[in-house]
């Protein structure tokens, strides 16, 4: 028996075909700072991912332009080594990169477009556009109004034995108006911003018009090998804990809403499956506007 079923095993080889090369859009403005957008193209599922593929990924030379109120701007690519100051710190706000990286001083080379002449405004809507060799990408976002935290404390961790760990509640205060959106970063002490490692976006769906509170998790960076789950979520008596609360439009919501339940089921053949929803017409990703309040506590 044994024989007769090893004589029956083959060796497949199965051939993906490559899929169609396409632009892909990272663009984030919101109140008070220039708009800025990332511009890459899409690489093979299983090609090796570094750096030096990072930064032979990003689109040179595209026209890139934001409209408001009818008046056109256009966005100029600038490398990271000619980074302002200001640019510097939206960028890894935005991102969750380290300042360092984007200095220009590691021989990494990180490209955006952006524009001084161009601040964000709450409540006003910009469109995009995108032209690069015959393609043409496009999408609208808005900056809400601002939509705050009403307050944050902590609670002592629920096992006594780890008094020195605290875990951060908030309490929020929904408008009477459906859709209102939300994505949250957290920053711990001179550590970047980094958004909530399983899911950083909120939406009024099931709590329109009414008070909630809950833990907020300490946001982690994202593409970490391991996880302590015992010291996750959780601050320490020390900590100046510095929360980024920005109210976004429901596409915003969307896209970032479908992106983390894939990442979350890590590509599981028994998942639900899931398509990211991009706002970006022609392309993929998000230009997405946020309406930003900083809210601090320190653990005591």
């Amino acid at each position: 028996m044994l024989v007769l079923l090893g004589s029956c095993e083959q060796d497949l080889t199965i051939e993906l075909p490559a899929g169609s090369e396409k632009l892909v859009v990272e663009g984030h403005i919101e109140q008070g700072t220039p708009p800025f957008v990332v511009l890459t193209r899409t690489v093979p599922v299983f090609s090796e991912i570094s750096l030096a593929s990072l930064e032979e990924s990003f689109v040179h030379g595209a026209q890139v332009k934001v409209t408001v109120q009818g008046q056109e701007f256009i966005l100029d690519e600038v490398p990271s080594a000619a980074f302002s100051e200001e640019l510097r710190e939206v960028v890894s706000v935005q991102l969750g990169i380290s300042e360092a990286l984007l200095s220009g001083n590691t021989g990494f080379l990180f490209y955006v477009y952006t524009t001084d002449e161009l601040l964000g405004e709450l409540g006003e809507s910009y469109g995009l556009n995108i032209q690069h060799g015959n393609q043409t990408l496009t999408a609208v976002t808005t900056i809400p109004q601002l939509n705050p935290i009403d307050s944050l404390w902590l609670e002592p961790h629920p096992d006594q034995q780890q008094d020195s760990l605290k875990t951060l509640y908030y309490r929020y205060i929904d408008p009477d108006t459906l859709g209102n959106s939300i994505r949250y970063f957290t920053k711990r002490n001179s550590e970047p911003f980094y958004p909530g490692l399983f899911t950083s976006v909120f939406n009024d769906e099931l709590v329109n018009g009414r008070m909630i509170s809950f833990p907020l998790d300490r946001g982690e960076p994202k593409g970490q090998q391991e996880i302590d789950m015992d010291l996750y979520s959780y601050f320490g008596v020390g900590d100046t804990i510095t929360i980024r609360w920005a109210a976004i439009d429901l596409p915003h919501y969307r896209f970032w809403f479908s992106l983390e339940n894939e990442q979350n089921s890590n590509g599981s053949p028994i998942g639900t499956p899931n398509i990211t929803q991009s706002n970006i017409q022609g392309g993929l990703g998000i230009w997405g506007g946020y309406g930003v309040t900083y809210h601090r506590i320190i653990v005591e």
